[in-house]
């Protein structure tokens, strides 16, 4: 009984948190969307976070995959919440941050953990793995040299800071400050909505025993980006990954002009983290060099990769009126997000003495 209120909750409720976008209709899908909502139901749940990238089911399948292999399967499943609650504090995501401090608190290991007091499997301190998560947005942080974990811990720690620095920009887009639509502005409801969900659904999402490996498409026909290097080890972590990865460059190639490509790729090259500046002047001047056409596609591109909390109503409505599409839109901030992603990853190194 419980689970069927959960799940209509789920389908019927944390949609109207999205933004921009239309709301899945999870029980009318067909195919891969109903292949992606059928795992999703069974070993966590339609979240808008992955859900709200139906218009296009093979990345939403690449961005459940990556989530999946990464956060949600295999062990130490209360370290990487602690993971994903540290990035997303760190990318200003409050929708991310309430949801994985639920799930860090539902889980069994969840008081140990957050108390900092726990140690990882390969002996490793928390809070050093706490404070190297939210060091990853800096290319010049030192604990990116020294990473506080196994060469054994580094793909599932390291694949879950990537998935929540692509996640974190996606949802900043796209969805409310809260996973509450309903009673998230209010405070005492909101605690009281919090606390039920912590104890009730947290705890029996973070008890379900995910089993890696289980993808729902192929492998693609690309090699794992040398900047996911590091998660060569675990087949199943850097199979997410490619998922991931190959499903962003497609969308691109569908719906991203070539000459923005270009200029976004540019920009986010020469980034080390970090905001790119106070107001909106660094992205009038970064499209400058772009037709005004193209401009709106652009800095939706470059808002979702380096500042995506600044993207608001006017951003989105000048990118339709340049011709824009729901598609597009979601392809553009995807492959926008998963470009600075991929950059960041492209910072972590594998711990002392791995290879």
């Amino acid at each position: 009984m419980l689970q069927t209120i959960e799940q209509m909750i789920f389908r019927n409720l944390t949609p109207l948190s999205i933004r921009h976008l239309p709301a899945p209709d999870i029980g009318r899908a067909v195919g891969l969307s109903a292949a992606v909502y059928r795992q999703l139901e069974q070993e966590f749940q339609t979240v808008p976070p992955i859900t709200l990238h139906h218009l296009n089911p093979p990345l939403m399948a690449g961005v459940w995959s990556a989530c999946r292999e990464s956060l949600i399967a295999g062990p130490q499943r209360a370290l990487k919440e602690a993971v994903a609650v540290a990035v997303s504090e760190s990318n200003r995501c409050p929708y991310c941050v309430e949801a994985h401090t639920s799930m860090l608190q539902g889980s069994a290991d969840g008081e140990a953990i957050q108390s900092r007091e726990a140690r990882s499997e390969g002996g490793a301190s928390v809070s050093g793995i706490v404070a190297w998560a939210r060091a990853t947005s800096d290319v010049s942080a030192p604990l990116l040299a020294a990473p506080p974990f196994s060469s054994a811990e580094a793909p599932a720690i390291m694949g879950t800071a990537v998935l929540f620095h692509y996640i974190n920009r996606m949802v900043n887009l796209f969805l409310d400050n809260t996973m509450m639509p309903i009673v998230g502005k209010i405070p005492l409801l909101r605690d009281q909505a919090l606390r039920i969900f912590s104890s009730v659904v947290s705890g029996r999402i973070t008890a379900l025993d995910v089993a890696p490996g289980t993808f729902l498409t192929d492998a693609p026909d690309m090699a794992l980006p040398e900047e996911f290097r590091w998660a060569a080890p675990n087949p199943h972590v850097s199979g997410g990954l490619l998922r991931l990865a190959s499903a962003a460059e497609k969308a691109a190639t569908g719906s991203v002009d070539a000459g923005v490509r270009a200029l976004v790729m540019e920009k986010v090259r020469n980034w080390n983290g970090g905001s790119p500046g106070l107001g909106k002047g660094w992205l009038d001047t970064a499209v400058s060099t772009l037709s005004e056409a193209m401009r709106p596609q652009a800095r939706i591109a470059l808002l979702a990769a380096l500042a995506s909390w600044a993207v608001d109503d006017s951003e989105v409505a000048a990118f339709r009126s340049a011709g824009g599409d729901d598609r597009a839109l979601l392809d553009t901030a995807a492959w926008g997000a998963y470009i600075a992603s991929n950059r960041i990853a492209g910072w972590f190194r594998l711990p002392s003495g791995a290879s």
